[in-house]
């Protein structure tokens, strides 16, 4: 049976035609493109049938909100400091393909063993669908057990049967991990051979370069107050598994615990959890993170039913 296609689906397939002939730089990512679905288009054809929709009228419309959106400057690799991307912890590689990458952007990444993924533009990226997910997880048991460290560490390079002529999409960011062991030796898993287009040394290319280093930086900055937070985050969780761990010890080792120790122990229970959905939902926890301070609380838990 062939699916029905709603409405939201037929404007987002016209939505896409329209993206995919636009320049490179003024192409509009996936979350761009729905935002104004939701925010714009669909609210303008609420009252229209799905069937009669007319499709120029509605592509003039989809024109009219992409041209809202300022060209991206940032979307030319040449004009972006790499180094910015010379260090990424492993398990911080999505957060900076998602945050401190523009979203216009070929990028690889490179894991020797652990894998690596196609080149892929970060306009539609998906952590599980590009492959990145499976990456970090198959590095996850190494870094967290052996001395060492696990980072990635970005290079430009030119997409196959490419030319270096200053074209930005004919350039990609390779992410190479990069593992340095107990003594300091390096081992990178890709090859580091970079590639670099020689801008004109005028004063419109410092103009751009000054413009996009700021960006980046911006974006830097922004995701450093948002660390912060998870951070701030994660040691409020901490303190508070503590005390409940405390508290379920409490009524443990007494042999006949009063009321005032089994509602100390209940009240801090509850404002637990309640931490763990908050902080999950708020995207400050990662399911891993999670799942083990979830199956913390309910190992004392346990201990405490069963007292």
């Amino acid at each position: 049976m062939a699916k029905k296609i709603t409405k939201y689906n037929l404007i987002l397939k016209e939505f896409t035609k329209v993206n995919n002939k636009l320049p490179q730089e003024q192409k509009l990512s996936i979350k761009e493109r729905r935002e104004v679905i939701k925010n714009v288009l669909m609210p303008l054809y609420e009252d229209v049938s799905k069937y009669k929709i007319r499709l120029k009228p509605l592509r003039q419309q989809i024109n009219r909100e992409i041209s809202l959106f300022p060209p991206k400057e940032i979307c030319d690799l040449n004009y972006i400091d790499v180094s910015e991307y010379a260090i990424v912890e492993w398990f911080a590689l999505d957060e900076t393909i998602r945050e401190l990458i523009p979203d216009c952007v070929y990028v690889k990444v490179s894991a020797g063993e652990f894998g690596q993924t196609n080149i892929f533009n970060t306009r539609n990226y998906e952590y599980g669908a590009k492959g990145v997910r499976d990456i970090v997880e198959a590095i996850r048991p190494y870094a967290e057990n052996e001395s060492g460290r696990y980072i990635f560490s970005g290079y430009q390079k030119l997409r196959p049967r490419k030319r270096n002529d200053g074209t930005p999409e004919n350039y990609y960011l390779d992410l190479i991990l990069i593992f340095t062991d107990s003594r300091g030796n390096e081992i990178a898993m890709g090859n580091t051979d970079s590639v670099k287009y020689q801008l004109p040394k005028d004063r419109e290319t410092r103009r751009k370069k000054t413009k996009v280093k700021h960006i980046i930086e911006s974006r830097i900055k922004k995701l450093k107050q948002k660390r912060d937070s998870k951070r701030r985050a994660k040691k409020t969780l901490q303190s508070n598994i503590n005390k409940y761990s405390t508290a379920v010890k409490k009524v443990v080792k007494a042999k006949n615990p009063n009321k005032t120790t089994k509602m100390n122990a209940n009240k801090q229970f509850i404002e637990v959890t309640k931490l763990l959905e908050k902080y999950k939902k708020e995207g400050k926890l990662t399911n891993h993170q999670y799942n083990i301070a979830l199956e913390k609380v309910l190992k004392d838990f346990n201990k405490y039913i069963s007292k």
